[in-house]
């Protein structure tokens, strides 16, 4: 059986992060707001890779489970950290050797990079493979409070406590990397997952609190970025409520879809090419508009917004009609069905 659900988050998830870029280049602190209720498609991503390995596998992962995600996320992974190190180090007047090995050094070890996500997933996998036994054995009501508690307190420090960043002009944090900072999302989606049916009768039961939560936390976290409490990010303490509240809501709402519409379909199973490749095509399209003064901003954003979600999907198209190719852009997914539980390949 197919969950359904899946597709919708994953499709609207992967277009709000090239949403959140393209606002954060084109229209700078105006769309601070909007960009603050797009916050929760990253931990979103985060969600589906457990919800999905969790039910996909109850009872353990199959023989050669890593081999292929390596294959499949990994080695993508590694392609776009060579191109993104050798585009970065070859900009301005000290392009070097020595400037490139630093850069995909902490690309790859340091996720200095948009592909940063894809070393938070490899951590879910093994923390899955060692302790989904463990946590089929224990109260779900517990590890939850603790992992709230100890997700919480984690954001709550890096955002306060200034964390010294490492590797040539850091971009993305390392504090982003560490699995604490997403444990609330993986056991959740653990949980979610190994009860797939109860969860959806939950949250049909107490759909209203749902709602309620979403506008109390979406609430809380525009509140937080208008008085200047925290910046525009999906890492902070108070968007683990918004982006939960919002997960209960897709899957309350698109549990009653009979059908997942064909676009929706395609911008899902294209995905993770958007997501590790977006930036780049963003960059280029913001290039090439850039010249046009004439071009109002609610244009550029549009066509640059397009170009980057198709540019991507193009890229992924081409180079997967290689044997090889996905070991370069990612895999196509492609829904396969069982007679029991969809396997899946992120």
């Amino acid at each position: 059986m197919q969950v359904k659900e899946i597709f919708f988050i994953r499709c609207i998830s992967c277009l709000s992060v090239v949403m959140i870029h393209v606002l954060g280049i084109t229209m700078h602190n105006t769309s601070s707001m909007l960009m603050t209720l797009l916050m929760f498609s990253t931990p979103a991503f985060i969600f589906i890779s457990e919800f999905l390995l969790s039910y996909s596998y109850p009872n353990g992962t199959p023989k050669g489970f890593l081999l292929k995600r390596i294959q499949f996320i990994f080695l993508p992974f590694l392609f776009v950290a060579f191109v993104d190190a050798v585009m970065m180090s070859s900009l301005g007047d000290n392009a070097t050797l020595l400037s490139f090995l630093q850069r995909i050094s902490a690309n790859i070890f340091l996720g200095n990079f948009i592909g940063y996500f894809i070393l938070i997933i490899f951590q879910f996998y093994l923390l899955h493979i060692f302790f989904h036994q463990i946590l089929q054995r224990i109260s779900a009501k517990f590890v939850l409070s603790i992992a709230f508690l100890v997700n919480g307190g984690y954001l709550t420090f890096v955002t306060f406590i200034d964390i010294p960043s490492f590797g040539p002009n850091p971009i993305f944090p390392i504090s982003w990397i560490p699995f604490v900072g997403w444990v609330f999302y993986f056991c959740l989606a653990y949980y979610c997952g190994q009860n797939y049916k109860g969860f959806i009768s939950l949250l049909n039961r107490y759909r209203y609190i749902v709602y309620g939560l979403v506008a109390l936390s979406a609430f809380m976290i525009l509140n937080n970025t208008y008085l200047g409490f925290f910046e525009v990010s999906s890492k902070r303490p108070d968007i683990l409520l918004y982006t939960t509240s919002i997960i209960f809501l897709f899957f309350h709402l698109f549990s009653k879809v009979s059908k997942v519409p064909s676009i929706i379909m395609t911008i899902s199973n294209y995905s993770f090419s958007i997501y590790l490749f977006h930036v780049y095509f963003l960059g280029i399209g913001f290039a090439i508009l850039n010249g046009f003064t004439e071009v109002q901003s609610s244009l550029s954003l549009m066509v640059i917004y397009s170009f980057s979600i198709v540019g991507p999907m193009m890229l992924s198209w081409v180079f997967n009609h290689f044997k090889y190719g996905y070991m370069f852009v990612g895999k196509i997914y492609k829904p396969k069905q069982s007679q029991r539980r969809n396997t899946v390949s992120m």
